[in-house]
């Protein structure tokens, strides 16, 4: 019975939309209940900016100029938010779409080069990937890089059709305007391919058809012109140091490196996959050889293989390093962790394995719709009801006093934007004189951090309106 139900559900004609199904399942469920931290919440507050102000040209924290990152996730968070309002779906869902459309793509290329099954597990692999759910989850620029990618290269093997060459220069854009530089990617794995493949010579790039669309690729530099000409030279400075930054703590290029990207991306976030992935990068390292007798196989390895090592080159050089840097490598990552399971397996686990994710994504889908989590007050959710509280106590828009134990005390990001996103006001720094001599003449709502409310209540006579993971909403009453 359990056999006839797998081989059911893991048809041919179903096993395309179990994948779907649980791409969507591992991307949108809970999605309201996300938490945003660093980053995203940083990019959630420009795009909430953005939203409320109207100006769609300027990328702003709070009043700030923000240079740093290209526009188009940012253009369209704000246009999520006027229609669905300011909460994390809002802010996330083209993230999230942009991750379920690079599973298709990823599925597509792996069946255009080595075949359909190949294809599906390719998407398997990317879609239960713990660094690509982790980054295409949330309000990160990662996906829709990623997805850039994909589609140019879709376009790329698409050619022979009149729509091919502008998808592809289409994808380049969307990926540069996403994330910027890593976006060219195509630019020098497509030609590297078309070198190696055997119909290279005229068939697959037709010089000139493909010159009559380049000047697409001059979309992205309208931006950057743009912010030259209203604000000189300093966007192009911040963003050559948001490039080169180093992360705080790095002790060596080296050694951070290695730890990011070998002990946490492969060794520690790949398994199950990290065995298949090995056979895989041998399987596709003998296509390189010479005597490869299939020229079609050799270009795929050439393309596979040099988008890993391009996608390596560029997190090795760059000083401020994170897992997530490998995002846009890891549907090439995927195609060799799938043809490296065909080659251990032989296909004889195949039919199990697409029938138990059928069975798994349907079983999934109807767990969530018929048994909702239980309605616990999340984190996202305290912060609007402090912004609620706020909203009765102070004007709109007005400062909200954060309390400074330490003179040297300075806000971080994450708490300038989680401010902006979340309580709809900038925040700022006061003293404990500057409460005290405030509230002589009236009440005082301020926000305290955790750690620093003991020892606040020894100082001064507070009463707590709201108690969240890691702030206090306080008051010190005003005077009789």
């Amino acid at each position: 019975m359990i056999r006839n139900l797998v081989e059911f559900f893991g048809n041919e004609q179903l096993r395309w939309y179990a994948l779907a199904l649980m791409a969507c399942l591992f991307l949108f469920a809970q999605a309201p209940r996300t938490r945003l931290t660093t980053d995203p919440v940083l990019y959630a507050a420009v795009a909430r900016t953005m939203a409320d102000s109207g100006d769609y040209f300027n990328l702003r924290l709070g009043d700030e100029p923000y240079y740093n990152k290209p526009p188009l996730q940012f253009w369209l968070a704000a246009a999520a938010i006027k229609i669905l309002g300011p909460n994390v779906l809002a802010v996330s869902l083209f993230s999230r779409l942009f991750g379920i459309g690079c599973v298709l793509l990823t599925a597509w290329l792996g069946s255009y080069l080595y075949g359909a099954r190949v294809g599906w597990i390719a998407g398997l692999a990317l879609t239960s990937s713990y660094v690509f759910f982790r980054s295409s989850a949330t309000f990160r620029l990662d996906s829709a890089l990623t997805f850039g990618i994909l589609l140019a290269l879709y376009g790329y093997f698409s050619s022979p059709k009149n729509w091919g060459p502008p998808l592809f220069y289409l994808g380049i854009c969307i990926a540069v305007l996403s994330k910027g530089p890593p976006g060219i990617l195509p630019l020098f794995i497509a030609p590297a391919h078309a070198f190696f493949s055997s119909r290279g010579d005229g068939a697959r790039l037709q010089a000139a058809r493909w010159l009559a669309w380049s000047p697409l690729l001059l979309l992205p530099l309208c931006w950057w012109l743009y912010l030259l000409f209203n604000d000189g030279s300093q966007p192009i400075h911040m963003l050559l140091d948001d490039l080169m930054k180093s992360k705080a703590g790095t002790s060596s290029r080296l050694q951070a490196f290695f730890t990011n990207y070998i002990v946490f991306a492969f060794f520690g976030y790949y398994w199950p996959w990290l065995p298949f992935a090995v056979v895989g990068a041998w399987v596709a390292f003998k296509q390189l050889s010479p005597s490869e007798k299939n020229p079609p196989d050799r270009a795929s390895a050439v393309l596979l293989l040099a988008w890993i090592g391009i996608a390596i080159v560029s997190c090795a050089l760059k000083k401020a390093q994170y897992p997530r840097y490998v995002v846009f490598a890891l549907p090439a990552v995927s195609i060799i962790t799938a043809l490296g399971f065909m080659r251990v397996t032989g296909g004889k686990y195949f039919e199990w394995l697409r029938g138990g994710v059928a069975l798994f994504a349907l079983g999934g889908a109807f767990l969530i719709a018929c048994f909702p989590t239980t309605r616990v007050l999340g984190t996202n959710e305290q912060f609007y009801a402090m912004a609620e509280l706020l909203d009765n106590r102070l004007p709109p828009k007005s400062s909200l006093p954060m309390l400074r134990l330490k003179p040297e005390a300075k806000l971080s990001s994450t708490e300038k934007s989680t401010a902006i996103f979340f309580l709809n006001r900038p925040i700022k720094l006061v003293s404990v004189e500057e409460v005290k001599e405030a509230s002589t003449q009236t009440r005082v709502t301020l926000l305290i951090r955790k750690s620093e409310f003991p020892k606040s209540r020894d100082i001064l006579p507070l009463g707590v309106l709201f108690n969240a993971p890691d702030y206090i909403l306080a008051e010190v009453p005003s005077p009789q």
